[in-house]
């Protein structure tokens, strides 16, 4: 099952940081000392009394950063148990615009024609597919993305330039939609905006495979589903 989303969108990464801030509670004083008794027997003041400590400031968390690395593995989690589980390769569009990841893998929509890295901020979504079935029928690694539910967790594993591996933690925005797979891509600036852009930068995942319920023209579903995530670690 081929997915279409020929977009002619161009997204771009930015990294923006801000330092975080901890506050410091108030330093509590001792009591003033008494003063002595005098020969006409003045009372002692009285003890100035002690502020009360404050309570310690909640320490801002540290903003996201992009990550130097590309993805390699996908995995959703629903309810802590894996719904889907699968590597990642970087993929083009093919001959005919189609998006066709090999059997068996993730593609990840990348450069030189997305620019998006999954996790980094950017005006425009990282965008991810993997094909619900095989040819021959067999269920292929995204064949459960219809099941993904607002609230379930995506992890991605990274191959870092340096050496060695990181992953990001995503947050399922919503369930999974089925969406026209010709006007998910006509409509990609209006009525399906929020599966490409977001109206702000932001760090937005996007995945797809196709809806085996729908309709199918030459062997190929006329519908995809799609999942929005957005990270959050």
């Amino acid at each position: 099952m081929t997915l279409l989303v020929v977009a002619v969108l161009a997204g771009t990464g930015a990294v923006a940081l801000a330092g975080a801030a901890h506050g410091i509670g108030a330093v509590p004083m001792k009591p003033a000392p008494q003063a002595a008794a005098t020969a006409s027997a003045t009372p002692a003041p009285a003890p100035t009394a002690s502020p009360s400590p404050a309570a310690p400031a909640t320490p801002t968390p540290a903003p996201l950063q992009d990550i130097a690395g590309t993805p390699v593995h996908v995995t959703v989690l629903q309810q802590g148990a894996p719904l889907i589980d699968a590597d990642v390769n970087r993929i083009q569009l093919n001959g005919d615009g189609w998006l066709s990841p090999d059997p068996g893998l993730a593609g990840w929509y990348g450069p030189p024609q997305w620019d998006t890295v999954p996790g980094d901020l950017s005006d425009y979504h990282g965008v991810i597919v993997g094909h619900n079935v095989t040819g021959s029928g067999t269920k292929d690694v995204f064949y459960d993305l219809g099941r993904v539910r607002a609230g379930d967790s995506v992890v991605l594993t990274y191959a870092l330039q340096g050496g060695g591996y990181a992953t990001a933690g995503f947050t399922v925005a919503q369930d999974a939609r089925s969406v026209p797979k010709q006007d998910v891509v006509a409509q990609a600036t209006t009525a399906y905006k929020w599966v490409w852009q977001s109206d702000v930068p932001d760090r937005v995942l996007s995945l797809f495979s196709c809806d085996l319920d729908a309709p199918h023209i030459d062997g190929h579903s006329v519908d995809n589903w799609v999942v929005t995530a957005v990270r959050v670690s």
